[in-house]
């Protein structure tokens, strides 16, 4: 699967979150696992129109473990050089949302439907940007409908939360050049006026 197959599937959750909520179902979009039930079709149907079972494959793994370990109690925005030193190969492995085994192999974190905060992020992004090797597509993907107006606020705390954790998990990991990471960013918000894309590509 490659990085476009996969941008059309965050484009198709995105539309239907968009058609669920006009349709006054805001409220019934309880968890993270709304969207993580709709990628696994998604990227199901996909592979099996090409006469591809991905369960008797294994290709679709969930709750994929990380090789490297974290200690997240360690892990703060607020203290860099004692998260590197502390949080860092320690502790236990993480857990990536979805891992598509296929090539180039496919590495994802979700987030939504609440607002995400910086810290959180941050785990996700250093999760991520930890994996060996540039070859991986490492992708984040966040929807959020907790704004019904998505006023200036929202928006604005919308990229500082996002933009403050990738900068904290670049100083932790001392990556310079993020152009190299092979890092994808797929957030959207969802007020009622409509979807509202924030990024929506390479970051």
């Amino acid at each position: 699967m490659r990085i476009r197959e996969l941008e059309q599937i965050f484009g198709k959750i995105l539309a239907r979150t968009e058609r669920i909520i006009k349709q006054g179902g805001r409220d019934r979009i309880f968890n993270e696992e709304f969207f993580h039930h709709q990628f696994s079709h998604y990227v199901a149907s996909f592979y099996a129109k090409r006469n591809v079972d991905v369960w008797q494959r294994q290709i679709l793994i969930p709750k994929h473990p990380t090789r490297a370990k974290y200690s997240w109690k360690d892990f703060s925005l607020n203290r860099p050089k004692t998260t590197q030193r502390l949080a860092l190969h320690r502790g236990q492995r993480g857990m990536f949302d979805f891992v598509i085994v296929d090539d180039p192999r496919v590495h994802v974190e979700w987030a939504g439907p609440k607002l995400y905060t910086p810290t959180a992020v941050a785990q996700d992004l250093t999760e991520l940007l930890m994996l060996e090797g540039r070859t991986p597509i490492k992708v984040f993907g966040a929807i959020i409908t907790s704004s019904k107006t998505a006023d200036e606020n929202h928006i604005r705390q919308l990229q500082s939360n996002f933009y403050q954790a990738l900068e904290f998990a670049q100083v932790i990991l001392e990556l310079d050049d993020m152009s190299k990471e092979n890092l994808y960013a797929y957030i959207a918000t969802v007020p009622d006026s409509g979807a509202q894309k924030f990024i929506w590509g390479k970051v």
